[in-house]
C-alpha cells in the first residue's frame, strides 16, 4: 500500500554557517512517490488443476516444486488456506479434492499434503473447462459458508465490544472464502479453457466473489501453454491469460521443465505484493530514478534483484531499519521500466520488490520551471 502520496521537497534555502550564503537545496517540482510492500493478510487459494490424460508430469512438477510457492507466504508469515479443484466439471462439480480439503499453515506434513492433492489423476474429462470448475467451487463453497455467517452477523449484532466481536468471528468461524482474506485463483493446465460463458462472465462473478466493493483483493493466475504459440505441444491458453490480464496477475510457462520459477513468480502476486506503482505527477523521464529500501537484516538472496546495495546507513543500526539502499536493474527482463501511456513503473520478472520494502520513485515533474 502506499506510505504517503508525493512528497514535495519545495525549494528551501539553507544557512551556511560558515559563510552566511543562503544555496537553495532542491529544484522546484522535486517529488518522492513512497510505497510501502506489504504483504496481505490472510490469503485463500484456489488451485484448479487440469486431470486430463497428458497432465502427470505437470501434477509431478507442481507437486515437487511446491515449497517454490508456500516460501514466501511463510516469509510474510501469511495466514493462508489452499483448496484443490480439477478442471472436469462433469464428475466432480463444485467439488474440492484431497485430504484434508482445505490445507492451512498448521496442516501436519503440508508439502505432502499438497502434492497429494494436485495428484488429480489423468481420467478426467478432456473438455477442460477451468473456468466454470472455479465458479461452481466459489458458488458452493459460498453455499456451505452463508448460515455460518448468518449466525456470525446475528452474533455480531448483539456484541457492544471488538472482544465481543471477535469472539463471534472465531465461534462461527469458515474454512474457505474467509471475510477479510484476500481470494487468489491459480490454473494449472496444458489446454485452453472450453467453459460455456465468455470470459468477462467469470471475471465478474471471480470479482464479485468477495462481495461487492471488494473486488481489488481477487486476483487469478496460471501456469498455460505460451500465448500465441509454444514448443511443447500445449494448446495456447488464451483464455486463461485474458482473465489474468483482467484481474492483474501472473503467467507461467506449462512448457518449463521446472515449475519452480513460475510458482515463485505467482506467489509475489499470492501473498499482495505490488508489481506497478504510478506517479502522482508526469516526471521528466530524464529525471526519474528509483530506489527500493530494504531491511538492514535483509539477506544478500532477498537483494539479488539489485545492480547496487548501499548498506552504509545500516551502521549501528537495528535490523528492521530501512537503511539498505537497492538501486534496481532498470530496462532488462528483471528489471523496472517507466509505463509512460499509464504513468506507471512496473517491475518485471524477479525484480519484484520484496515483503518489508520500500520503493521510492523520485523524478522532477515534467512542467517545472
Amino acid at each position: 500500500m502506499r506510505r504517503a502520496a508525493a512528497v514535495a521537497f519545495l525549494a528551501l534555502l539553507v544557512v551556511d554557517c560558515r559563510d552566511e550564503r543562503l544555496v537553495p537545496s532542491l529544484p522546484a517540482g522535486y517529488h518522492v512517490d513512497t510505497y510501502a510492500q506489504r504483504p496481505a493478510p490472510a490469503v485463500d487459494v484456489l488451485w484448479v488443476v487440469d486431470d486430463s490424460a497428458s497432465m502427470a508430469p505437470r501434477q509431478e512438477s507442481l507437486a515437487r516444486n511446491f515449497q517454490a510457492f508456500v516460501s514466501l507466504f511463510r516469509e510474510g508469515r501469511v495466514d493462508y488456506r489452499m483448496g484443490v479443484a480439477t478442471t472436469d466439471t462433469f464428475t466432480r462439480p463444485g467439488a474440492l479434492v484431497g485430504t484434508p480439503r482445505i490445507l492451512r499453515p498448521d496442516t501436519p506434513e503440508l508439502e505432502q499434503a499438497f502434492a497429494n492433492s494436485v495428484r488429480v489423476g489423468t481420467q478426467g474429462s478432456a473438455y477442460e473447462a477451468g473456468l466454470e470448475a472455479a465458479n461452481l467451487v466459489l458458488e458452493q463453497v459460498a453455499r456451505e459458508n452463508a448460515p455460518v455467517l448468518e449466525a456470525r452477523a446475528a452474533c455480531v449484532a448483539r456484541c457492544s465490544t471488538q472482544p465481543c466481536r471477535d469472539g463471534c468471528a472465531l465461534e462461527h468461524a469458515v474454512d474457505f472464502l474467509r471475510p477479510g482474506a484476500w481470494l487468489y485463483l491459480a490454473f494449472v493446465t496444458d489446454e485452453d479453457d472450453r467453459s460455456p460463458h465468455d470470459v468477462r462472465m467469470y471475471w465478474r462473478a471471480f470479482e464479485q466473489a468477495k462481495g461487492l466493493g471488494n473486488d481489488g483483493t481477487v486476483v487469478a493466475s496460471a501456469i498455460i501453454g505460451d500465448v500465441p504459440a509454444n514448443g511443447c505441444g500445449a494448446e495456447p491458453g488464451t483464455r486463461y491469460a485474458e482473465l489474468v490480464t483482467l484481474m492483474g496477475g501472473e503467467l507461467g510457462s506449462i512448457c518449463d521443465q521446472d515449475f519452480a520459477r513460475a510458482l515463485r513468480t505467482l506467489a509475489t502476486s499470492a501473498v499482495g505484493l505490488r508489481r506497478t506503482f504510478a506517479l502522482e505527477r508526469v516526471p521528466r523521464v530524464d529525471s526519474l530514478r528509483v530506489r527500493v529500501r530494504y531491511p538492514c537484516g535483509a539477506t544478500q538472496d532477498a537483494l539479488s534483484a539489485c545492480d547496487a546495495v548501499d548498506r552504509e546507513a545500516c551502521a549501528g543500526q537495528p535490523g528492521e531499519a530501512l537503511d539498505a539502499v537497492c538501486t534496481p536493474r532498470a530496462g532488462a527482463v528483471d528489471g523496472w521500466v517507466y509505463q509512460p501511456e499509464r504513468r506507471t513503473v512496473f517491475f518485471a520478472g524477479d525484480s519484484v520488490p520484496g515483503l518489508g520494502s520500500r520503493v521510492e520513485l523520485e523524478y522532477v515533474e515534467e512542467d517545472a520551471s
